[in-house]
């Protein structure tokens, strides 16, 4: 009977640990997020995602729905939204939209940082750092 429950609750601390990443890092992607640093083919371009998304804001809300607020520009209020979804194990991020498909890797996330990465095409690539906004 004693061996019983042993393997029982090995089996049950297997499951939840199995079943667990994907719900911990849908759990820890929630919230609102903002650039805090961004680079494009490696060199820091934070300064200029500024100067064109002015104060950006992505919400990503637990019903699988985002929404990214930013200043065009510095001055045109822009709002875009869509769903997201970890997919590949949770090792990557997809945002869909109306106009498009982004998919990026997830290099690390944690409730404190999230850190992005995208291929643009022709040997472009894109970083983003995010932080939670506070």
């Amino acid at each position: 009977m004693k061996h019983k429950k042993i393997s029982l609750v090995l089996l049950i601390g297997a499951l939840v640990l199995f079943a667990g990443c994907m719900p911990l890092y849908t759990m820890l992607i929630q919230g609102e997020w903002e650039v805090d640093e961004y680079y494009k083919n490696g060199e820091d371009e934070t300064q200029a995602f500024y100067l064109v998304f002015g104060d950006y804001v992505i919400n990503f809300h637990p019903d699988g729905y985002f929404t990214e607020t930013y200043k065009l520009s510095q001055i045109v209020p822009i709002t875009n939204s869509g769903t997201w979804n970890l997919i590949n194990s949770a090792q990557q991020l997809s945002l869909v939209d109306e106009v498009s498909t982004r998919i990026y890797d997830i290099k690390s996330l944690t409730k404190e940082e999230m850190r992005l990465y995208r291929e643009l095409g022709e040997g472009e690539h894109e970083e983003l750092i995010l932080d939670p906004k506070e």
